[in-house]
């Protein structure tokens, strides 16, 4: 460390520098021969522009857009859910190209995905005309799945729409408390159990008031985001709800 107001001296490119960086861009373009990106619908091959989403423009028309009122009628059947505003961007299509894509995001290691993701959700939001959130928080992942799976999913999407809205992003402030199952092979009675009271909050003082943009990647039951909300709304915060994608029922 250089002592105060001293300047650090310019760090000088060593001889290999330039090589090695013709090494490593002369790898990727070959590996973009060897294993091109190919679209997750129609395995089209994708333009560079096009490989951080792995869809080609017309798979991406194709996927089944989620009605305005499509979440909202599912909550308004569901117990304590006292979501403000909420929106779906798809329609979950179990076993078709939304799949897939959910799977590339939750277990491919693909946390831009993520992000690139949460940017459609984000721009989605803002021109359905919903409000503009203080804060956007994540669903979190317990301590050991997260280091599973290297991070969170939701996060990454919750990144994505944070910054199309430009406001904070707060991942440090919903906690879970203690670890639950996957919720994928249980019964819908079964989910609410087991997310039941699984959700802490870090800090309560500054959210009387506040309203919060609750993320999460797909919504099945409801019961992960009833039960994420309720420590929110406990704090005097309104919460609002936006996901990926809504399963049809």
């Amino acid at each position: 460390m250089c002592p105060l107001g001293a300047q650090e001296k310019p760090v000088k490119a060593t001889p290999s520098s330039g090589p090695v960086r013709l090494l490593r861009t002369f790898g990727r373009a070959l590996l973009g021969v060897l294993y091109p990106p190919l679209c997750l619908g129609c395995e089209v091959r994708l333009p560079d522009a096009e490989a951080s989403l792995p869809l080609c423009s017309a798979c991406l028309r194709r996927l089944p857009r989620a009605e305005p009122g499509t979440l909202r009628a599912r909550l308004d059947r569901l117990p304590a859910s006292a979501f403000s505003h909420v929106s779906a961007l798809w329609l979950f299509d179990e076993g078709g190209t939304l799949q897939q894509i959910q799977h590339a995001l939750k277990y491919g290691n693909r946390p831009t995905l993520g992000v690139r993701l949460g940017r459609l959700v984000g721009e989605a939001w803002r021109e359905a005309g919903y409000p503009v959130p203080g804060l956007v928080v994540p669903v979190p992942l317990h301590r050991p799945r997260r280091l599973e799976r290297g991070y969170n999913q939701s996060e990454r999407l919750a990144a994505g729409i944070a910054e199309v809205l430009d406001v904070p992003l707060r991942t440090d402030l919903l906690t879970r408390t203690r670890p639950t199952r996957s919720q994928t092979t249980l019964s819908q009675s079964a989910r609410w159990q087991n997310v039941d009271g699984a959700f802490g909050l870090q800090e309560v003082e500054h959210l009387s008031g506040q309203r919060v943009l609750l993320v999460d990647d797909v919504f099945t039951t409801g019961a992960t985001a009833v039960a994420a909300a309720a420590p929110l709304r406990s704090a005097g915060a309104t919460v609002d709800l936006s996901v990926l994608a809504c399963t049809r029922e």
